[in-house]
């Protein structure tokens, strides 16, 4: 009985935003077939889905492995939980395949209703999904809490901090901000110039300690990077169309979705060559970072994949990064940050970047740049894939 009125409780509360989903729906559809007559046979192998490669796998087929981990981070997330709300741990490791606890049982039943009303209401896009009811709580809440805060308080010409395109202020075009950012960053003609960088400084881990960094790049497509804890190094390397992670005792390869996103993970393909990532930009408002007007452009990867990007009004340059991606159980967000701007050479290049994703029990990701060096000499041995004996896939 509580479990029929709690998905009675969510389903109405997700049908009640149907109509914010319909006035905000993409006509983007997965492209990832339009140029099948073209396919490159030297490419990775197609990824698995996660029935392929995980056990008891109920509602999620179909789903490719890549993302199983972050749609279950975030699900936690969205809940306010840890794995262990659903999932049985024993001996310290987590029995993935037991159904011996009766929240997973419900969260199947949860994941097929937001499936269904994704479904017939949002024409097949992952426009709701657990976060929609319950915003870190285990139990949708179906009613406002009291006191009711006061409507924010427009400013002296009508608007919020927010500004719409429609609204009195005059927006530039993307090509426009896009532009001023390069100039802003050194100019097209000395970025065209950049072939290699070199990076030494220190990152942030899971549990918030300080390790040593470094980072190679390669245009138009190779990188390495890698980090020590404890005596241990930890690699991740794209070379190409393929990519693989290194722990010191297994490889792991980089797959699907999985390597696009790593790839721009890397800081000289993350923000160099910016407009030749996109395939649709539009200014879509104007907004505010630690009280610094930001325009905001919404933009569609060419893999269909879309993003915010913020930059500022002032000195044009690139503050901040959300992109979003699509999963079966709902749209999961990665934000980065970029700061502390300085001269390299000829460019003007972020010292500090800053990432942010949705997993409750790990803070942001801050890498901290002590050297940069561009047009250096890169050993590419680095970008070589170690033996295969222990090569996992993720």
């Amino acid at each position: 009985m509580k479990q029929n009125i709690l998905k009675l409780v969510a389903l109405g509360l997700l049908v009640s935003t149907a109509f914010v989903i319909v006035t905000s729906l993409s006509n983007a559809q997965v492209a990832g077939d339009q140029n099948s007559g073209t396919t490159n046979t030297q490419g990775p192998p197609p990824e698995k889905t996660v029935e392929q490669v995980f056990k008891n796998i109920k509602v999620l087929n179909g789903m490719p492995q890549s993302q199983l981990y972050p749609a279950m981070r975030f699900m936690a997330a969205s809940l306010g939980t840890q794995c262990g709300f659903c999932h049985i741990i024993k001996n310290g490791q987590i029995d993935s395949p037991a159904d011996d606890k009766p929240e997973k049982q419900t969260a199947r039943e949860m994941i097929r209703m937001v499936q269904e009303i994704n479904k017939t209401i949002a024409q097949g896009n992952p426009e709701v999904s657990c976060f929609t009811c319950h915003r870190g709580r285990t139990s949708p809440q179906g009613f406002p809490t009291l006191p009711l805060p006061s409507p924010r308080s427009p400013n002296a010409d009508g608007a919020t901090s927010r500004t719409a395109p429609n609204s009195r202020l005059v927006m530039p075009s993307a090509d426009d901000v896009l532009t001023r950012y390069i100039n802003a960053i050194g100019g097209k003609e000395a970025l065209d110039r950049i072939h290699s960088c070199v990076i030494k400084g220190t990152t942030s881990t899971a549990s918030g300690k300080l390790v040593p960094y470094e980072a190679d790049q390669m245009a138009p497509d190779k990188a390495y990077e890698s980090f020590a804890i404890q005596g241990r190094i930890f690699e991740r390397v794209i070379n190409g169309l393929g990519g693989w992670s290194n722990n010191g005792e297994a490889v792991t390869e980089l797959i699907g979705q999985q390597l696009a996103d790593q790839k721009l993970s890397f800081p000289l393909f993350m923000i160099l060559k910016l407009k030749d990532q996109y395939s649709s930009l539009r200014v879509s408002a104007q907004d505010k970072i630690d009280d610094r007007d930001v325009y905001v452009v919404t933009a569609i990867r060419s893999d269909n994949k879309r993003e915010r990007l913020y930059f500022d009004v002032e000195n044009g340059l690139l503050r901040r990064r959300i992109s979003y991606a699509p999963t079966m159980i709902g749209i999961i967000p990665q934000q980065t940050d970029f700061e502390d701007y300085r001269d390299v050479q000829s460019l003007k290049l972020p010292f500090s970047i800053r990432a942010s994703y949705v997993d409750a029990g790990s803070p942001p990701i801050t890498r901290k740049f002590e050297e940069i060096k561009l047009n250096v000499p890169v050993d590419g041995a680095r970008f070589e894939k170690p033996a295969a004996r222990n090569t996992l896939s993720p």
